[in-house]
This record gives C-alpha cells, sequence and structure tokens, in this order.
C-alpha cells in the first residue's frame, strides 16, 4: 500500500457519506425488529422507515466496499508510531470490518430472511456507534487538544 501524506477527495467523500449514512440509519432503526417480523410472517410492513432503512444500508455497503478499494490502491497517511499508532489501525480496522460486517447481517435478516441474525446485526449496529463515536471524539481531540493535522487530514484533499 502506498503510504501518502493524506487523503483523496474520493477519500474525504466516502468517509463522511459513509458516517451519514450510518448514522442515519442508526437514529431511524426503531422499528425494524418489528419490521422485519412482519416481513417474515408474510404480513403487511407497518414500519414506513423499513425500506430506506433497508435501502441506505445497501448503500452503505457499497461505499464501504468502495472506501476499503481505494484505500487498498491508492494508500493513505502512515500510522503513528508506538501505541498510540497501532491503538488507530486497530480501531480503523474494526470500524472497517464492521462498516461491511453490519450490512451485510441487515441485508441476511431481510432479504435472506435469516432472522437469528438479525439480533447480530442490532448488536454490531450498537458497536459500531460507539466506536465511531470514540473515533469521533479521538479526532476532535487530536484537532483541539493535540493541534495536530489528524483531524483536517479527512476535511481537505491531499
Amino acid at each position: 500500500m502506498t503510504v501518502r501524506k493524506g487523503y483523496n477527495g474520493a477519500q474525504i467523500a466516502l468517509h463522511w457519506l459513509v458516517a451519514l449514512g450510518v448514522v442515519f440509519n442508526y437514529v431511524v432503526s426503531e422499528g425494524m425488529g418489528d419490521a422485519l417480523d412482519q416481513k417474515l410472517e408474510g404480513h403487511e410492513i407497518t414500519v414506513g422507515i423499513a425500506p430506506l432503512h433497508v435501502w441506505v444500508g445497501v448503500t452503505v455497503l457499497v461505499l464501504a466496499a468502495l472506501r476499503i478499494v481505494l484505500r487498498l490502491t491508492r494508500g493513505g497517511p502512515p500510522a503513528e508510531p508506538g501505541p498510540r499508532g497501532k491503538a488507530a489501525s486497530a480501531l480503523h480496522g474494526i470500524l472497517y470490518l464492521l462498516m461491511v460486517a453490519v450490512p451485510i447481517g441487515g441485508g441476511l435478516a431481510w432479504f435472506g430472511g435469516i432472522e437469528a441474525v438479525g439480533d447480530g446485526h442490532a448488536l454490531f449496529a450498537n458497536v459500531l456507534i460507539i466506536l465511531a463515536g470514540a473515533h469521533a471524539l479521538i479526532g476532535l481531540a487530536h484537532h483541539y487538544l493535540l493541534k495536530d493535522d489528524i483531524l483536517r487530514r479527512m476535511m481537505r484533499p491531499e
């Protein structure tokens, strides 16, 4: 993988689009368990937001896959040396994994009719939101406390 000083415009746009999709779907997820039950039982789905939640999830999966392809082909900035850099790399790896696993789980539940996967989807969505929130707070701490350019890399293309 190529080492760069920052990210390009496509990487930055994909980062924020995936973040918006994840947060949006988390906020509108209330009632999705009921919607899945209705779908699996062949009843009319009365949860109005359900189709939008599903298609935003599909979009998040596609955008996350594009992010991973871009990261693998274009590269990115090197991790900090030492334990902080290792922790940041681990957190990013887990976030990438969850950005793919959560929508796949939701898709298996919704399109594949595998109800048992729905509980895991909800659990890992909670983990994704918690870790993404920590990721955001760490970015803000870098910007305001450490006063480095870590946050700016995701706001200003290289």
